[in-house]
């Protein structure tokens, strides 16, 4: 695989109900007016196999999925949304965010189901080639702060929801991990705060790494 330039390509973390969507929308919206095209995929997801594997994974009649099988789903989405969308978008020169790559891999199924860290390793390279964001942002919110936001949503939990504060926190570990681990492509957010002082600090960070106004 020829490795496009990856400068422009961010990536956004966190547990869902921690505000990804609406700060991966503020930030199209901000780089649109700055005269940049940009591509959003969300993970799993983004293309035609991609979705298929997307509704199987988050099927709550599949709760005898093995913690083998779910890896091994995730991540060959993520590598038929590599191939076919992220590198051609990349090597456009278009930027690209991804609502999840390859870290919450690592978080989830790593850290949250205790999978052994070599294994994923190997299966993280294996999907994505290397090819990996310049820049992720990790939105942080507490297991205990995302149970209050999803029961405020009032829709069912889909499979992976139904895992459990337990599972959750490790999650959370995970990621925490994640960013003392790699302080320069991985910034922590705050995202307890409001979403226009969340949006404020993500804009300035990706200002001042990539020289925008």
């Amino acid at each position: 695989m020829n490795t496009p330039d990856t400068k422009k390509f961010i990536s956004f973390e966190g547990i869902d109900f921690s505000g990804k969507t609406t700060q991966i929308d503020l930030l199209k919206a901000w780089l649109a007016k700055e005269n940049e095209k940009v591509a959003i995929f969300r993970e799993p997801g983004g293309t035609a196999i991609s979705e298929q594997i997307r509704n199987i994974l988050l099927d709550k009649n599949h709760p005898e999925m093995t913690d083998i099988c779910e890896i091994f789903l995730y991540s060959a989405a993520r590598n038929q949304l590599i191939q076919e969308k992220i590198i051609p978008e990349l090597a456009a020169g278009n930027f690209v965010i991804a609502d999840r790559y390859v870290d919450s891999t690592t978080a989830y199924q790593g850290f949250g189901r205790e999978i052994p860290k070599e294994l994923i390793n190997h299966i993280n390279i294996a999907a994505t080639s290397g090819l990996m964001p310049a820049t992720t942002f990790i939105l942080d919110l507490a297991p205990e702060q995302i149970v209050s936001r999803r029961k405020s949503r009032m829709r069912e939990d889909d499979r992976l929801e139904k895992a459990g504060l337990d599972f959750f926190n490790r999650v959370y570990k995970g990621y925490h991990k994640i960013a003392e681990l790699e302080p320069e492509r991985v910034k922590l957010i705050d995202a307890a705060r409001p979403v226009e002082s969340i949006f404020d600090e993500i804009r300035e960070f990706i200002s001042a790494k990539l020289n925008l106004k």
